[in-house]
């Protein structure tokens, strides 16, 4: 009789190799917890989520700012993420809320190192891979509507990759097509996907063409274009309909977005994200040049992609980590080095190992955070205990607001950052300006940075009507200094980090 092992024969648990890639990973999400909620790209899109769940309708006009009509029209492209954000946060606050966050950041990293494990037959491999990928991140983990596009472009990638590798059936690429319908209305970046998408249909193409090793079967090809058009055609179920592509368009190409923000604009080696990518960039060049392994087209055309991307805007850097990351971990399992393995034992003792590792993950999660022995360094940087939540960053205006609730009015000049949190918490005291940039004329930006730096301030103020300001003692300090010595201006408020100064002439 053949011999079945008893219970106590049966390995449970999982190896040793994982736990690098668990170190890595417990690691960027104790670091992504405590980032500071700073106000610039959450506060308005909650308010737009809150409207949208009252109204039961997506608004399409100005809304907040007193310097532009009100029926401005504004097309709030992301309007399910603003929605999905607002539920959250009326769920569960913004303790709920950041803690989201941190998930979907440890759920599209985990899928990450998986697939560049997959790719590399290595943990240790994948636990490097995410360790730079992380790091590269780190700019893009604000609570904001991108973190909805993390997890689907990582789906994106796996199920192509593993199709074009003979490693799944057909039928799994209708998910492609049905989670578009949620990206498209969720996040701007849903036209990665399409992007992704192109690019296999493209590489396989080429692949097939030239008749190069393990191409796909002329079937198989056929099937993967179908779902190209049915993903294709998912992005039109949207309110806008097929007005979606001119919205991408006209955000990428948006003067004040990309000349005046710097996460538009092409990294520079300085800071320790962009340092990371230019790195990642050496090492991935080095290991081509000594790998035997020739690159498909679907891959090559991935690489200079992503690259492009990257190079182009550092909030693309996070597109580029996740893309092409799992490559250069498929490029060094094939350099001729000799990489010492731990035998793939199953053990219960791992899993508990993994465990601890996530302890103090959760000791900083936004119910305990304040409650966690982290230095005054750190604190000088977050309001502690406030009454909207915990992990605000010091630039949230909370008291300077809470005044404002009692001495409303006035045609008021506010701190960009400062608008998105003055439309949440007072959206009856209407904005000069805020992060919406697109919404704002190139020529008003202009006249917000001159006031800011006190250059012919008084004269685009009186162009303007301006009677009252709310600045930021950090970020305006120029205009606070002439504003002390100019007459007509006396300051009416003053806290830690904002002042509100009022004009005393007609």
């Amino acid at each position: 009789m053949k011999y079945k092992p008893g219970l106590s024969q049966v390995k449970v648990g999982f190896g040793i190799d994982i736990l690098w890639l668990f170190v890595i990973l417990a690691g960027a999400m104790f670091i992504t917890s405590l980032i500071p909620l700073v106000p610039n790209d959450f506060w308005w899109h909650l308010k737009i989520g809150e409207w949208i769940y009252t109204h039961r309708t997506i608004p399409t006009t100005n809304l907040f700012a007193w310097t532009l009509p009100a029926d401005t029209p504004y097309y709030y492209g992301t309007w399910l993420g603003e929605l999905l954000l607002y539920l959250l946060y009326r769920l569960g606050g913004l303790e709920l809320t950041m803690f989201t966050r941190t998930m979907l950041f440890g759920i599209t990293f985990w899928l990450v190192g998986y697939e560049a494990r997959r790719r590399s037959g290595s943990w240790r491999i994948a636990a490097f891979i995410v360790a730079l990928a992380t790091v590269m991140t780190l700019s893009n983990v604000h609570v904001r509507t991108q973190i909805w596009s993390w997890v689907p472009f990582i789906i994106y990638l796996i199920l192509l990759s593993r199709f074009t590798d003979h490693q799944l059936p057909r039928a799994w690429l209708f998910i492609l097509p049905l989670l578009m319908v949620f990206w498209v209305n969720a996040h701007g970046a849903f036209i990665l996907g399409l992007v992704l998408v192109g690019i296999y249909v493209l590489g396989e193409l080429l692949r097939t063409l030239l008749k190069l090793p393990a191409a796909l079967h002329i079937k198989d090809l056929l099937w993967l274009a179908l779902i190209a058009v049915l993903t294709g055609l998912a992005t039109i179920i949207n309110p806008r309909f097929l007005g979606i592509a001119q919205y991408v368009i006209d955000l990428m190409t948006d003067r004040p977005s990309q000349q005046l923000v710097i996460e538009w604009q092409s990294p520079s080696p300085q800071g320790l994200v962009n340092i990371t990518f230019f790195v990642s960039i050496l090492i991935l060049l080095v290991c081509l040049a000594y790998t035997k392994r020739k690159l498909t087209p679907t891959t090559m055309l991935t690489v200079i992609a992503f690259v492009w991307l990257a190079w182009s805007g550092v909030r693309y850097i996070v597109w580029y980590g996740i893309a092409v990351m799992p490559i250069l971990a498929q490029v060094i399992a094939d350099l001729p080095l000799k990489v010492p393995s731990f035998a793939p034992q199953r053990s219960l003792r791992n899993v508990f190992i993994a465990l601890v590792l996530l302890i103090p993950v959760l000791l900083v999660q936004p119910w305990f955070v304040e409650k966690f022995p982290l230095p005054d360094t750190y604190w000088k940087q977050v309001v502690r205990h406030a009454p909207e939540g915990p992990l605000l960053d010091i630039s949230t205006p909370i008291d300077a607001v809470e005044y404002l609730k009692s001495h409303p009015g006035g045609n008021l000049f506010n701190e960009m950052g400062y608008g998105s949190y003055m439309i949440w918490a007072i959206p009856e005291q209407a904005v000069f300006i805020d992060p919406r940039v697109e919404l704002y004329p190139y020529e008003q930006w202009q006249d917000y940075i001159r006031i800011t730096r006190g250059v012919d301030y008084d004269r685009i103020l009186e162009q303007y009507v301006v009677n009252r300001l709310l600045l930021s003692k950090a970020d305006q300090p120029d205009l606070i200094k002439l504003l002390a010595t100019d007459p007509k201006w006396q300051m009416e408020y003053e806290d830690q980090y904002a002042e509100i100064w009022a004009r005393m002439d007609p």
